[in-house]
């Protein structure tokens, strides 16, 4: 069996995680921090306007107004909040120009999901011209940061050639770190390179073990492949 197709996609939470600081903070503390202009809370005040959380009733003109703000004072979060807002269409026309610029400002500041959506973006040519090298080299920051779904994107880029010489080796390893982190698309290409003998000697154990934990996770042809090898 081939290996599995391309599994590329955005993370389409518009919001990041929101700092420790202001997790037992009352709305109207927020919202006077806010007001003087503290940029974690316009950040934090954004994205509760966004998401509804802690009674908030959503807002998304108020998110914008204050994630523009957060951005404006240096929010690196709200930069990224900003790019997925105008990715998904949130609150403002969809614009994936827009959305690749607020990326690109927030992945330069080391935010791992802005630099994989970036990456996301140059591969599909979305907002950008097509560019497998600037794919390339997001996905590897992201990567290297631990980020699971750029982790597999690498290792697809080196399976594929595309941006990189192929590395059956190098996708190897990093489907392995993928697969290790829970991504099932992963488990299943892993699992494959170790049943056909690719960038690795052929181990069945190893190719039943990754494909059974694919198989845990959902994945029909996973399913399918186990009972072929049993």
């Amino acid at each position: 069996m081939k290996i599995k197709k391309s599994a590329f996609y955005i993370f389409t939470v518009i919001f990041s995680l929101h700092s420790p600081a202001f997790a037992e903070s009352s709305v109207a503390n927020i919202q006077y921090r806010a007001e003087q202009g503290q940029p974690v809370a316009q950040y934090h005040l954004g994205i509760m306007l966004l998401s509804g959380e802690q009674g908030v009733v959503k807002n998304y003109e108020q998110a914008f107004k204050w994630l523009t703000a957060a951005d404006q004072n240096g929010s690196v979060g709200a930069k990224y909040s900003l790019g997925m807002m105008y990715y998904t269409g949130t609150g403002v026309e969809k614009d994936a120009k827009r959305a690749f610029d607020y990326f690109t400002k927030a992945a330069a500041k080391g935010h791992a999901k802005a630099q994989y959506n970036l990456g996301v973006l140059y591969d599909r040519g979305e907002g950008t011209a097509q560019n497998y090298v600037q794919a390339f080299e997001w996905f590897s920051r992201a990567a290297e940061q631990g980020y699971p779904p750029a982790e597999y994107n690498l290792a697809q880029l080196y399976n594929k050639g595309h941006g990189v010489s192929k590395s059956d080796e190098q996708a190897l390893k990093w489907y392995t770190k993928a697969a290790e982190h829970g991504e099932s698309d992963a488990q299943y290409n892993l699992a494959q390179m170790y049943l056909n003998g690719e960038g690795t000697p052929k181990n069945l154990q190893l190719a039943k073990k990754w494909f059974l934990q694919a198989a845990d996770a959902g994945d029909v042809d996973a399913k399918e492949v186990l009972k072929s090898l049993e």
